[in-house]
Order: structure tokens, then sequence, then C-alpha cells
């Protein structure tokens, strides 16, 4: 959150946000999802978001090789927050290389691509449900705080 946000109420910050990456977006991104005749407001991305049920999250490890998992992600404000089992390569990505990538889409053509910086939520490994072998699991909860969000309305 920049100084400017505090005080801003969850809607007003992811507001502030979408409007900065629609600013700085590229020219691709400019044309095809960040103008604003297509653009969703952060009352209609925080909609969207609930109703869709995976999402795909990339990160890429220490030699820069991509990864893409399906995860359930969960809006906060500026920030999402997601569990991952913690023996995925997902978690020794995010040690070596915490910038992560998410999209997500629906049948009417709504869609969203969004960036962030993942951290482990100090204390949240906890027993998950045993793995198809039988052996024993763990998730770990990870925060990531938005630095960019495209989010662009069904065509008309």
């Amino acid at each position: 959150m920049t100084p400017d946000e505090k005080g801003l109420s969850d809607l007003e910050a992811l507001q502030s946000l979408i409007d900065r990456s629609a600013a700085s977006a590229g020219p691709a991104a400019a044309d095809s999802l960040a103008y604003p005749g297509r653009q969703m407001s952060a009352a209609e991305f925080v909609e969207f978001w609930q109703s869709v049920r995976l999402v795909a999250m990339a990160t890429a490890g220490e030699n820069r090789s991509p990864h893409i998992a399906p995860v359930h992600a969960r809006l906060d404000g500026t920030r999402m927050r997601l569990v991952v089992y913690d023996n995925t390569l997902r978690r020794r990505d995010i040690a070596a290389n915490p910038r992560v990538a998410f999209t997500t889409w629906r049948a009417d053509g709504a869609a969203a691509i969004v960036y962030g910086v993942a951290r482990e939520v100090a204390g949240s490994l906890r027993p998950a449900r045993a793995a198809q072998s039988g052996k024993p699991r763990q998730v770990i909860e990870l925060e990531v705080k938005l630095t960019r969000v495209y989010a662009m309305r069904p065509p008309e």
C-alpha cells in the first residue's frame, strides 16, 4: 500500500491500484484490456474474482523456469491469500523469487491478470489431508501483495 492509500477503504485502495495499473500498462495490455470501455471497476473485480472457482498461479524458479498450477486465491483488498502444500515447487519458487502472477476468466469473456509479490505467513504451517499415497502432508498460507491488476468486463 502506498502512503497515499493509508486510510482508504479496501475498495478504494483496490480501485487506486487498478487505475495505476491501467495508466502504466504497456501497449498490448492498454489496447486489449486496460481501457475504459472494458476495464472493470474495483467493485466489479471483487464480484468477478468471487465468482470464479479456480485461478492459474504462475511462479518462476531459481533458473527462471516458469511453473503454473490451479489454486484457490481469496481476494482481501489489495492482497490475496491462499494455501499451498509445503512440498510444492511453487513454495520453492517463491523462496527464490517472490514475484507471482494469476489469471482467470469466465465463459462470458470477463478476464483478469493479476501480479504480485508473495510471502509465507509466519506460523501458518498446518496439517492437511493425506496425499493419495496416504503420506501425511502440510499446507502453508501465502499472502500476495498485489502490484498490478488488469481486469476486463465481458464484451458487449
